[in-house]
């Protein structure tokens, strides 16, 4: 029961569902023992994830239609959203789109011996060339130079064509994006499932698009344009073919997928209400006077002066192996990182440092270091170059947290602090989930979120919730990361 215009609850919606599907099947003749659909199927609940549409005329039962009455039924009720749908793990295997003559986002001009034109060189008399073009081409000229260059071609997967056209510009950018990248050769694979359920909360917790960057020969199944309109599927050879990290085609696909203000979220992660709200602060903050990606703060400080890392192994904390490398200037950032177009040249020159150091000229210090993941260069280089800035933590540690978020519980301790960084710990965020491993655990505590509400306050910090990072700034303007 419920009040008069009280709009309908999940389990109303449910509820309809089961009664009307029933009235509906036995109307068709179907038998009552075989179930039409089941709630949990990607059938029923595929529908939670795409924006809601009204039904065409055509979609409009005819009268004994059981299968035609139940179809539009699942418009109508899932499209309210009623949760996310199971993940699926199951992949497609796939036809790379440079072995059938597509054509990629970018690439080295032919004939350039390896060398990207100038910012500017290719505009008309009297015209500027695009700032995001001219950044663009900057990485490009970087990656070529040093023979990368078959790592900056990132192609639309042409089932994806339609999306990408859809959210992009007339140069092929969209302006801005969530990014994630995966890679997997096997028939099935958990990380298809943990890409699921991101793709699924990017699309019910926000309206921006989310690029999948692909490194390999299979791809999820569920990812089809149809169920995720605002996906964009792209290919591209991989870092691993280097014998680098398969880590480093995360930076490739920041530099050359074309987004000019964009969020990594991993496989191992997904989204939450207020997520969007990140974009605009990431504008506000990567600009021409400050080029750098941000990194939001690490649950530890890695740092072995500091008191948090006493009771970790020596070997959590970091230590340069040259007395010529720069000291730690902040604490250690977790390779979640934003980035704008202003970011693209940078990233470029210490990726490049480290797929390439006999064709490019790297530090000695970095050299000395040895491999290098991607977090490690991320870090280090901006430690070199005096970058400070990072985020509060929007990717918080596990998603067992949401609990104390769904209920604000407010902790008693202080919360990853440590005694030269974050004395009264840092600031979490709880705009998405990290270490999502277990999907099928994610996907419980995506049907505790699905509907939960926006009168959550998404900030906790120092044993209380905060509303915004306005607010969280008037509480400790000394608080070294930014909301």
């Amino acid at each position: 029961p419920r009040s008069r215009g009280e709009p309908p609850s999940a389990s109303h919606r449910r509820a309809l569902f089961v009664v009307v599907a029933a009235s509906l099947s036995g109307a068709g003749g179907v038998p009552p023992s075989r179930p039409l659909f089941r709630l949990e199927s990607d059938e029923v609940s595929s529908g939670s994830v795409g924006p809601r549409s009204p039904p065409r005329p055509g979609d409009l039962p005819q009268r004994g239609d059981a299968s035609r009455s139940l179809a539009l039924l699942q418009r109508l009720v899932v499209g309210s959203r009623i949760g996310p749908a199971r993940p699926r793990y199951d992949n497609s295997e796939i036809k790379m789109p440079w072995e059938i003559g597509e054509t990629p986002l970018a690439a080295c001009p032919p004939g350039s011996k390896g060398k990207a034109p100038a910012p500017g060189v290719a505009d008309p008399p009297g015209t500027a060339q695009p700032e995001a073009d001219a950044n663009l081409n900057r990485a490009l000229a970087t990656f070529c130079a040093a023979g990368l260059g078959g790592l900056t071609e990132f192609y639309v997967d042409s089932r994806f064509k339609e999306n990408h056209r859809r959210m992009s510009d007339a140069d092929g950018w969209i302006s801005r994006a969530f990014l994630t990248y995966m890679g997997t050769g096997a028939p099935t694979s958990n990380i298809s499932g943990e890409e699921d359920l991101l793709v699924q909360s990017v699309h019910h917790f926000s309206d921006k698009p989310i690029v999948a960057a692909n490194f390999n020969t299979r791809v999820p199944a569920s990812l089809t344009p149809e169920r995720f309109p605002n996906l964009v599927l792209m290919h591209a050879r991989g870092t691993q073919s280097l014998g680098k990290s398969f880590n480093f085609n995360k930076l490739t696909a920041m530099m050359f997928t074309k987004i000019k203000a964009g969020i990594v979220l991993d496989a191992d992660q997904f989204a939450n209400r207020g997520v969007d709200s990140l974009f605009k602060r990431v504008e506000e903050e990567t600009t021409q006077d400050y080029p750098f990606p941000i990194l939001p703060v690490h649950w530890m400080s890695r740092d072995p002066d500091s008191s948090d890392m006493a009771e970790y192994p020596k070997s959590y904390s970091w230590r340069f192996v040259s007395k010529e490398a720069p000291r730690q200037l902040s604490r250690w950032g977790h390779a979640h990182p934003t980035w704008t177009h202003h970011a693209l040249p940078w990233l470029a020159k210490w990726t490049s440092f480290a797929l390439a150091p006999e064709k490019t000229s790297p530090p000695r210090w970095l050299l000395e270091q040895g491999r290098l993941e991607d977090e490690d260069l991320l870090n280090v280089g901006l430690w070199s170059d005096g970058a400070r800035k990072q985020w509060c933590k929007f990717d918080i540690p596990s998603p067992s947290e949401f609990d104390d978020y769904l209920k604000q519980v407010s902790p008693s301790r202080r919360l990853f602090g440590d005694d030269k960084y974050f004395p009264r710990g840092i600031a979490l965020i709880f705009f998405s989930a990290h270490d999502a491993k277990k999907p099928e655990e994610s996907y419980n505590t995506l049907l505790d979120l699905w509907d939960a509400g926006g009168d959550k306050l998404p900030i906790v910090y120092d044993g209380k919730w905060f509303s915004s990072g306005d607010a969280l700034r008037a509480y400790d303007p000394a608080l070294p990361c930014m909301a």
